[in-house]
């Protein structure tokens, strides 16, 4: 959202200085050519950045937290770009004119001329040359597999890992996919490494490989079958907020009849309680074994690295008491008079740590898959001293005071029930984050369903916008050609930037594509921003060709000759601020690390793209309707 507000700021000061410099060009005052470069930039710009904005407002409305956090920056950088270009600008330029630090005429370096080109002679080997671009972005993009996607579309894994001594992100990555090659896992030899911070020793490694949870159902009779069995499942899914995704349901024992009593349920839903509660509610009367998590990308990722991580050791707690905070004790120790209603739990440690370290693991707590049963409640929990005083950060400690309070505390008593099942909760959590023995500080994973779901409200985003686009520029026009060119041109840059990501694949390995930072890119979240973003770009271009089109030809017809001039005339304002975006774009490509790579490469690119569609894609369509239409029927 920032780097487009770049470009459509520059781009709003280069159209304005066009106009002025051609005002002046036409022999006009200064002052004249100032007022009137002004005003006729005006129009353009407000089109420009009207669409945009629409865009904008369309994906706050319809699309996930992440892409409506993309949409306020977007809208509020369309407002401050429009106020800063039309009239913090002009006020400045009045300044100087009228303490006359300018005078007589503004110099202006003029490092391209307007071309004299007849882009219209050459378009059909313009519009070949895109047909096959475009038909071959969408052969790649609808060729490759599902690998394509990032986790955030398809569900997966995220992992953090912690190393010993610095390591480089290259080897991680080919470390961890061959290990996926050798456990037959095509996800994991695809995974993708992101490094954190700058200490060289922590990587993310995202894959849309998953752990399974593993559970064994025995029925009261023989009368289930595998699809019986499934579809039991699937309607008791819908009393519950989550699925068993990726389900996968077999037969234990297979009688000659071809029924069976026992079955294994496998699922990608690591979220033990659910996997209970779902399959209770689907066979209330059968034996349901307790559910064993498959941990397939933490036990490849130990196998890949083994000695080389950092492992957390066992500090092996001992809980000395726990105690409700009531008033009487509240008003003992002052310092727990907000806590009132919460527990007061005494524990020690035999191997003594930080507060830091306890916090940390605390909140690795609840991305363990097998913890995800565990509640956390919105107030947040407080480590103390013996004493109830704070603990220094840094110092390690063998025993602590552990506060916490239950959602109600304040507004309500807790029933013994309730309270016995707060309790349980607070001490498991408080003991197991002690206890962890890991490598594998953080896991996180996404199921299929939310990928799913995000998918389809970016897609749902990306069609309603076009729809408001073509309906505005349309009405804005007056001639749905307008719209429909308009279209043409964002479906004709989109298509061929979506086929270069997806091709990455094919470079990222060779000499060629390392050489460019290119790696295997995949169509995640912010990916779907920088196609939003090639998307208010491309248009910005092409409005600005379209509004110079509907200028000349308020003084002549709709013809080649007039699409020529239109675009000769902005060639200067279309190159100068491509330029100056794109060079934006280059800097952080190579300089704003791997996690944005994928980003500014779809940026970049549809830069390019965009820029060459304003000219030689969109203008030329919109001669179609006029070849078409009887001569007499032309419009002027």
């Amino acid at each position: 959202g920032i780097i487009l507000t770049i470009g459509m700021s520059v781009d709003a000061n280069v159209l304005i200085f066009e106009r002025i410099r051609e005002e002046q060009d036409k022999g006009s005052s200064l002052f004249v050519a100032v007022k009137n470069g002004y005003d006729r930039a005006f129009r353009t710009i407000f089109d420009a950045n009207l669409t945009t904005f629409i865009t904008a407002a369309i994906l706050y409305w319809v699309a996930s937290e992440d892409i409506k956090g993309f949409a306020i920056v977007l809208m509020l950088g369309i407002v401050s770009s429009m106020f800063t270009a039309l009239f913090v600008t002009r006020v400045i330029l009045d300044w100087l004119l009228k303490k006359k630090l300018v005078k007589d005429k503004m110099v202006m370096l003029r490092l391209i001329h307007q071309p004299k080109i007849n882009w219209m002679k050459i378009r059909v080997v313009f519009l070949t040359a895109s047909g096959i671009l475009v038909l071959s972005g969408l052969i790649v993009f609808f060729s490759r597999d599902y690998h394509k996607y990032d986790i955030e579309f398809t569900g997966g894994t995220s992992v953090q890992v912690d190393f010993k001594q610095p390591i480089t992100r290259d080897e991680v990555e080919q470390k961890i996919r061959a290990a996926g090659r050798d456990a037959g896992s095509p996800a994991l030899a695809n995974a993708n490494v992101t490094t954190i911070g700058d200490t060289g020793k922590e990587f993310e490694i995202t894959t849309t490989e998953t752990n399974k949870t593993t559970v064994t159902v025995t029925l009261a009779d023989n009368s289930a079958t595998v699809d019986t069995v499934r579809k039991a499942i699937e309607r008791a899914e819908s009393g519950f907020r989550g699925q068993l995704s990726n389900l996968r349901v077999m037969a234990r024992t297979e009688p000659a009849g071809g029924a069976a009593n026992t079955f294994e349920i496998d699922t990608s839903q690591v979220n033990q309680a659910l996997v209970t509660n779902v399959l209770t509610a689907a066979f209330p009367n059968a034996r349901i074994s307790d559910p064993k998590v498959q941990e397939i990308v933490n036990d490849t990722i130990k196998t890949a690295f083994q000695d080389e991580l950092e492992i957390q050791s066992n500090l092996a707690p001992k809980i000395v008491s726990t105690e409700k905070i009531t008033d009487n004790l509240a008003a003992e120790n002052p310092v727990l008079a907000n806590s009132i209603g919460g527990i007061k739990i005494d524990c020690t440690l035999d191997n003594a740590t930080t507060p830091t370290d306890l916090d940390e693991r605390l909140k690795a707590l609840r991305f363990k898959p097998d913890m995800r049963d565990l509640e956390w409640y919105p107030y947040p929990y407080r480590l103390l001293s013996t004493d109830l005083s704070d603990l220094p950060k840094d110092q390690p400690v063998s025993e602590f005071i552990y506060v916490s309070l239950p959602p109600d505390a304040g507004l309500r008593e807790l029933s013994a029930d309730e309270w016995t099942h707060f309790e349980a909760n607070e001490t498991r959590k408080l003991t197991s984050a002690a206890s962890l023995e890991s490598s594998l500080p953080r896991v996180t994973q996404i199921d299929p369903s939310i990928g799913g779901e995000q998918k389809t409200r970016a897609l749902i985003a990306i069609l309603l916008s076009l729809s408001a686009i073509v309906a505005y520029i349309w009405i804005r026009f007056g001639d749905l050609r307008y719209g429909l060119a308009a279209i043409v041109a964002l479906v004709h840059d989109v298509s061929i930037t979506l086929g270069a990501v997806t091709a990455s694949i094919y470079l990222a390995h060779s000499a060629f594509g390392q050489a460019l930072l290119i790696s295997d890119f995949k169509i995640n979240l912010a990916m779907i921003a920088a196609f939003l973003t090639l998307i208010g770009y491309s248009l910005n271009d092409t409005i600005v060709v379209f509004d110079r089109i509907r200028e000349n030809r308020l003084k002549a017809q709709l013809n080649p000759q007039t699409i020529n001039n239109s675009i000769n005339q902005t060639m200067s304002r279309t190159i100068l601020t491509s330029f100056t975006t794109f060079i934006v774009v280059l800097i952080m490509y190579i300089f704003g690390g791997d996690g944005l790579r994928g980003f500014t490469f779809a940026i970049g690119l549809g830069i390019v793209v965009g820029t060459y569609s304003s000219i030689a894609i969109a203008a030329p369509i919109l001669l179609i309707g006029k070849t078409l239409a009887p001569r007499g029927k032309q419009r002027a």
